[in-house]
């Protein structure tokens, strides 16, 4: 092999590998963007399906709280005559611990804690907890809330 050809063969190897390195480089550009505009989408559409839920008092006989009241729901809400819940209702046919609303996998679920007196769900007592629709009322005590979204 002469000089000459091991010149052309280190040169068409340099260009190959040049050439190999651009189309990489390429690759590596479309395969951020398209990562990028995933998880750009991904936000946006997660965002999107975040709804906001929450209880309105439709009546009570609690002094503090007022028909047309509002609450706003997240993860948990805890309902009970005793003040370390989140929503305290005043009202003797109330437990301290009353029920708890929770989130769970994007659907808000209602449990009774063992009241003495029952958690109702659209009229019926709740044995289980159970998924709550928009909608739905939940009786407690003498107070009765609505669950809208």
């Amino acid at each position: 092999m002469n000089l000459m050809s091991s010149y052309n063969f280190f040169t068409l190897r340099h260009k190959m590998l040049s050439f190999l390195l651009i189309i990489l480089h390429g690759l590596l550009i479309v395969f951020l963007y398209l990562f990028i505009t995933k998880a750009i989408l991904f936000q946006i559409n997660h965002k999107l399906k975040q709804k906001n839920y929450w209880l309105v008092v439709i009546a009570t006989s609690d002094s503090e709280l007022e028909k047309g009241m509002i609450f706003n729901l997240t993860q948990k809400l805890s309902l009970g005559r005793e003040t370390s819940n989140d929503l305290t209702v005043s009202d003797p046919f109330v437990s301290l611990k009353h029920a708890l609303i929770v989130q769970k996998r994007g659907r808000f679920w209602i449990l009774d804690q063992g009241s003495l007196n029952g958690t109702y769900l659209n009229k019926k007592r709740l044995e289980k907890q159970t998924v709550l629709k928009v909608n739905d009322f939940i009786e407690i005590g003498n107070t009765v809330f609505q669950f809208k979204g």
